[in-house]
């Protein structure tokens, strides 16, 4: 074994830890959302909100130069006990100013607030393509680490 290989090994398992890192984050944060809406729509209390305002956010990926620009409102709404709430709606639902908007939110975190119809949206087909991405990214990652522990070890797994 050379040292070339070993320190090519390195490098590689090292990305290769990365990936699936990078694979379980993806998968985490989705399941996350996940558990956020379903207790929104079992346990979220609704208002109807505000549309205060509407504005677009304009942004210029690094590397492609493509321009994205995101349409976002921000809602106003009292909750039950009357305690006035500003949140953004970076939702893909269009919106006007002084549109009325039914929003969800739990009792102990208004500032969490979505558009109900955000919250009620089916989301199963996205959610299974994105744990199935994330899957992939995982298996890759460790299978990129096993690669670079043999090329570092010389063939020799642990």
């Amino acid at each position: 074994m050379s040292w070339a290989d070993a320190v090519a090994g390195t490098v590689i398992g090292g990305a290769g830890l990365l990936l699936a890192a990078l694979g379980a984050a993806v998968a985490v944060q989705r399941l996350r959302q996940d558990a956020r809406l379903r207790r929104l729509r079992a346990d979220g209390l609704t208002a109807e909100a505000e549309v205060l305002e509407t504005y677009t956010s304009t942004h210029r990926h690094a590397e492609t130069r493509q321009v994205h620009t995101d349409r976002r409102a921000v809602l106003g709404f009292r909750t039950a006990d009357q305690l006035p709430v500003r949140v953004e709606d970076d939702g893909d639902t269009p919106r006007a100013v002084g549109d009325r908007v039914e929003v969800r939110y739990l009792p102990g975190r208004p500032e969490d607030a979505l558009p109900a119809d955000t919250v009620d949206r089916p989301r199963a087909a996205a959610t299974l393509g994105a744990l199935t991405g994330a899957a992939a990214l995982l298996a890759a990652g460790l299978l990129v680490t096993v690669f670079g522990a043999a090329l570092a070890t010389g063939g020799e797994l642990p």
